[in-house]
């Protein structure tokens, strides 16, 4: 039931990123409104917090503890016992702990940031709420890779959904308009949907803060076929129907001179629309926290920053991912030409990661936690009229913190030809390399090749 509810909130967070998309950004800041309406408040409002809070908390155990559920059996014993027990690594699965918890903590930060905390005072709300679900509200030890993954995920999960959803939103619309634009915003961030009801902001018209529009949004949609190899055989490949989307928020090249916590961001997902694997495929995604940017000649720019990353992978074959910060510089070249290309480098210390290794780490669980380091690089070539080629590649060095004790180096490649055919459709190619080489203590050595193959059609915005 979790997964089918993850499944879920992961399609309506698709559906209204696309309400986003077609949202045209200057055009909407654009609208004639009264001079005597006003701006919504930005005061705090720790009473509604609190609310939000004792939803998240008291009303998700509530809901389960009725459903009969073993783990919402809680009481003074099981609270005493929390306490004296301390933070253990929990057995949980993959999606459960990889993508559940990020997506719960997002919820946790939304409920700071919709109630007028600024970026970085909604972390440690987010924090708060993942140690009072771990101390007081499971039968379960409190975990410590729950808290981190609610808080570090969290942060990623909340603050983009916080973006996506001001993009939605207008304030100066009114009638079915204004109605299909607060549930697409329900739908992507649920605890500011509550919010807006509560205090009245659904209905009341006003003026749109700045900050509800990014200089720019694009990315693409695509649907087409993924093959992926027993190995690297192709001619064994199982079949898959996959679902993608990339977007990215913000120009940081243009606008960004000192960029606030994510106003540039990217997000992409793919999800698994028929096939033996995952509904979950891929999400992953940056977020910029700090940045300065530096021109060349020729109207050629860069930007250096700090940025957080999310990445969550899950195949048949792969399961791989975590939550890393840290340093990178992003370049665009012949920006004025009709060939633009995109590079990027970025080195990030993961705070916790992941990999799946084929046989139990412990009980009911074949993963290992790991701390560790990601080297991430990409590549775009970019025609206006006939389309792009990219490359990603990704290496991780995962280190075991619980688990079987060693150490991992994961590459990962994607190479992604995307020819336009008519004006913003387009068909394609895409080519995904995995290499695992495994080096446990007193174990062989283990090395597992993977690779697949996609066909899709695709549509930019």
């Amino acid at each position: 039931m979790r997964l089918k509810l993850m499944a879920l909130a992961l399609l309506l967070l698709v559906s209204g990123i696309s309400l986003a998309a077609e949202t045209d950004a200057p055009d909407s800041l654009q609208v004639a409104v009264p001079d005597s309406l006003q701006l919504p408040t930005s005061e705090i409002n720790n009473g509604l917090m609190a609310v939000d809070m004792a939803v998240l908390t008291i009303g998700v155990w509530l809901h389960n503890r009725l459903r009969g559920i073993e783990w919402a059996d809680i009481g003074l014993n099981t609270i005493k016992e929390n306490l004296k027990t301390g933070f253990v690594w929990d057995h949980d699965t993959w999606a459960m702990n990889q993508w559940g918890h990020p997506l719960q903590g997002g919820q946790f930060f939304n409920a700071a940031r919709t109630n007028g905390y600024d970026f970085w005072g909604s972390i440690p709300i987010t924090m708060a709420g993942s140690m009072t679900w771990e101390l007081f509200m499971e039968t379960d030890p409190p975990s410590i890779n729950d808290l981190i993954s609610t808080t570090a995920g969290g942060i990623y999960m909340g603050e983009t959904a916080y973006r996506l959803s001001s993009m939605i939103l207008d304030n100066t619309a009114t009638g079915s308009e204004r109605t299909f634009r607060e549930i697409g915003a329900f739908l992507v961030n649920p605890i500011r949907g509550f919010n807006r009801l509560v205090t009245g902001q659904s209905g009341k018209v006003g003026l749109n803060p700045d900050d509800w529009r990014p200089s720019y949004l694009g990315g693409h949609f695509s649907a087409g076929t993924n093959h992926v190899a027993d190995g690297t055989d192709l001619s064994n490949s199982m079949p898959a129907y996959l679902l993608k989307g990339k977007f990215l928020y913000g120009d940081p090249f243009e606008d960004l001179a000192d960029p606030d916590p994510f106003e540039y961001f990217t997000l992409r997902a793919a999800l698994t629309l028929h096939g033996r694997f995952p509904f979950i495929h891929e999400v992953t995604g940056t977020g910029i926290l700090y940045g300065r940017k530096f021109d060349h000649r020729q109207d050629n720019r860069s930007l250096f920053g700090i940025f957080h990353d999310y990445d969550y992978f899950d195949s048949q074959v792969y399961q791989f991912g975590g939550q890393s910060i840290g340093g990178g510089i992003f370049s665009r070249f012949n920006s004025q030409s009709p060939i633009k290309i995109l590079t990027g480098a970025q080195l990030n210390w993961v705070i916790l990661g992941g990999s799946n290794v084929g046989f139990e780490t412990a009980p009911g669980r074949q993963y290992n936690y790991t701390t560790g380091a990601k080297f991430k690089m990409f590549g775009m070539l970019d025609h206006r009229k006939y389309g792009s080629l990219s490359i990603r590649y990704w290496i991780y060095w995962f280190h075991t913190v619980s688990g079987v004790d060693g150490d991992e180096f994961i590459h990962w490649a994607q190479a992604t030809l995307n020819p336009r055919i008519y004006k913003k459709w387009g068909v394609g190619l895409e080519y995904t390399y995995y290499l695992r080489d495994s080096y446990f203590d007193d174990l062989p050595e283990m090395h597992l090749k993977n690779i697949e193959l996609r066909t899709f059609v695709s549509y930019r915005f």
